[in-house]
């Protein structure tokens, strides 16, 4: 997962700065040289799409998520450890079913067709959702691993306090 994150670093890092200098071209070409350029907006919007759906599953990955514990802070290790294992297979049935399988109906139902300023096919902007699937299912799965390791350790110290309180 090290090396994923490292190329989703990258590649994120690259997409913003990218990004930056479009926005700036943009500001400029408009309001100085009064002749707005016509590729940076439909440029700006994919890239901000892209880094969004790779952005999602890095986040998810580095556990950077948003999260609300109001309920679960209050439940034992056994009950919080369910918890996040069940949220962690609806994630995953998630990922597979929208994402993938979703993302890849769209990505192909827009074969042919072609951007409006870039010229580019759209099937470049609607990959997007497929590939942020599928890192989304790879981090998914390993996190639920580890979940399920530790899920393993607790059930053997749970044996072993059984076993020394007889």
């Amino acid at each position: 997962m090290k090396i994923l994150n490292r190329i989703l670093e990258v590649f994120l890092g690259c997409v913003v700065a990218v990004m930056v200098v479009g926005c700036f071209w943009q500001v400029f070409t408009r309001f100085v040289l009064n002749s707005p350029s016509k590729f940076t907006e439909e440029l700006l919007r994919y890239l901000l799409i892209w880094m969004t759906m790779l952005g999602v599953p890095y986040a998810y990955g580095k556990d950077s998520h948003l999260s609300i514990n109001l309920i679960t802070r209050s439940f034992d290790k056994k009950g919080l450890l369910m918890t996040k294992m069940g949220i962690e297979i609806l994630i995953l049935f998630l990922s597979v079913f929208v994402m993938i399988i979703g993302g890849w109906t769209v990505t192909m139902n827009s074969s042919g067709q072609i951007s409006p300023a870039l010229h580019m096919p759209m099937e470049l902007y609607y990959a997007c959702v497929p590939v942020g699937g599928v890192m989304m299912v790879f981090y998914c799965i390993n996190r639920l691993s580890g979940f399920l390791k530790e899920w393993r350790g607790l059930a053997s110290s749970g044996d072993n306090a059984h076993k020394e309180g007889k």
